[in-house]
């Protein structure tokens, strides 16, 4: 080794999760460092330009309540004044499959809820029972989220109002349960309001229900936003906020172990530099932003199979595909009414038939596209295009690592060109004009993903998110190495809201037990840290 240097805590890997572990700990006068294996910071949260496009990597949208909740992570981590969030208009649009016209839904629970009553007046009765779902299941977990700052009163107020009790009769649900007991053979109702299903997973057999109406009544009650600047703009924020604070982040370096001190606990990394150097970091706290698998890797052997053992019952969430396209002119030129518009195949009658429809995608294009959504960043004023530059729109999917496999390279660059112009194709039918207004394409797969984010399956929301991942036990970010915390997607749940409430469990965890042990030891200075790097 040839050089050593000592810090309060240690990220690995500079994704949201890490980043918002990294700024609660730099917010608290703590010096963090940040080891990046990539070129660039973010992780997911981050734009690139190729040629005259300005793509964003992954972010479509985020809720409301996330970015002004007054417990949320935007507001505990003091990004409210660093990142400008922009309205994306109603929640989505929908057609396609059973759809015979367009279905929109607002923002507004209320409206939305009239919105769909006008759309499906046979099952208006049934709609009244969901909305009451999640209305109640909004005002629940937007009490459970404030127990922090009001405390025990919330929760008698939740046993009171049975809002808890209701929660607890749906945690294990999946989504086909709950829809089908409510909408019968009401496909049409299915496809309307499962529309977003693939920003989680690909089966509404599998997927948890209440994962799925607490985000969905999340980001219709309070909004759907984007970033001015792009994702980049959030993940800059938060390590502006770890520099001010002292720390430090480094790209281009890896992390090839985990050193632990005699009794087993978390002591510091052992890195590669962008030249090749082994370096060492001292910490007594390491907050791992990387996929519970990578991190097994760089443990010693003896502590590998007791980390790994409490991962080895949870799959992994999907993959995702995304088509990023230039064009010459607005999408809304095309008829591309909404920001974001979920499409199904025509020829999908059922909704519980996601999973087949998906695995179009596993194969070679064959005249129907799988479901996919379709983003149009060229409706808002994201300060990422010049006035020259081409319209950005996205086109994302559901994707599987192993829908790849037994594909030389060659080959596979040759299906990932077919299906990228298969999709657009499907756009142009139902957008008459579209292709002929594409100047810049390209896509990415699940290959690209676990490329970018060191996931073993290209995963991009970490563990599956079943009803028996998220509510058999508590979700945590302890692991079974004392001073190594989960960070990340892993912790809780995916997307850029599961990310960052992830971080901060570890963040919050981790003071905690500091805290703790300080009592028992009655010193009163605030958590042991090394000396000056």
């Amino acid at each position: 080794m040839s050089q050593t240097s000592a810090w309060d805590a240690i990220v690995i890997g500079s994704g949201l999760g890490g980043l918002s572990a990294a700024t609660a700990f730099a917010n608290r006068g703590k010096r963090v460092l940040v080891l990046e294996r990539l070129a660039n910071f973010g992780g997911a949260a981050t734009i690139y330009r190729h040629g005259a496009l300005t793509m964003e990597a992954s972010l479509h949208e985020t809720d409301g309540d996330t970015v002004f909740g007054p417990n949320s992570p935007f507001t505990r981590l003091g990004l409210s004044r660093s990142v400008r969030a922009i309205d994306t208009d109603v929640f989505y649009e929908a057609r396609g499959a059973t759809l015979t016209a367009p279905v929109r839904v607002p923002e507004g629970l209320d409206d939305a809820q009239e919105s769909l009553r006008r759309a499906f007046p046979k099952s208006k009765a049934a709609l009244d029972s969901y909305f009451r779902d999640l209305k109640s299941l909004y005002h629940t977990l937007r009490d459970l989220e404030d127990m922090g700052a009001r405390g025990p009163s919330v929760l008698l107020g939740l046993l009171f109002s049975g809002g808890l009790i209701k929660l607890l009769a749906n945690v294990r649900r999946t989504l086909a349960q709950r829809l089908d007991a409510l909408f019968g053979e009401a496909e049409d109702v299915k496809f309307a309001l499962g529309a977003p299903l693939a920003y989680f997973d690909d089966s509404p057999a599998k997927l948890s229900y209440v994962l799925f109406a607490g985000v969905w009544s999340r980001y219709v009650e309070s909004g759907s936003y984007y970033f001015v600047g792009g994702s980049r703009a959030l993940s800059q924020a938060l390590l502006t906020r770890v520099l001010e604070g002292g720390g430090e982040a480094l790209h281009n370096c890896t992390v090839v172990s985990i050193l632990l001190d005699a009794k087993g606990h978390a002591a510091g990394v052992a890195y590669e530099d962008h030249e090749g150097r082994r370096l060492e970091a001292r910490a007594p706290i390491i907050f791992a932003g990387a996929a519970p698998a990578a991190l097994t890797g760089m443990l010693p052997e003896e502590s590998r199979a007791s980390f790994a053992r409490p991962y080895a019952k949870f799959e992994p969430s999907i993959s995702l595909f995304n088509v990023s396209v230039g064009l010459s002119k607005p999408a809304s030129s095309f008829g591309v009414s909404a920001y974001s518009t979920f499409t199904y195949p025509d020829g999908m009658k059922r909704f519980g038939d996601f999973p087949r429809a998906a695995a179009a995608f596993s194969h070679e294009p064959s005249g129907t596209a799988p479901p996919y959504v379709i983003a149009d960043y060229g409706r808002l004023n994201t300060g990422l295009r010049g006035s020259a530059d081409p319209y950005f729109v996205s086109l994302c999917g559901v994707d599987r690592l192993a829908w790849w496999d037994g594909l030389n390279e060659a080959d596979e660059m040759a299906r990932r060109k077919r299906w990228m112009d298969a999709l657009i194709a499907d756009v142009e039918r139902r957008y008459p004009g579209f292709a002929g207004a594409v100047v810049q394409a390209e896509i990415a797969t699940a290959r690209t993903m676990k490329n970018r984010l060191g996931t073993p399956s290209g995963e991009v929301y970490g563990f599956r998110p079943t009803p028996s991942r998220l509510f058999a036990r508590p979700p945590s970010a302890a692991t079974s190495i004392e001073g190594l915390w989960l960070s990340s997607s892993y912790t809780m749940s995916g997307g850029y809201a599961g990310a960052m409430h992830g971080g901060l469990m570890a963040a919050d965890a981790a003071f905690r037990k500091a805290d703790k042990e300080r009592s028992k030891r009655a010193v009163p200075d605030d958590l042991e840290a090394g000396g000056p790097a």
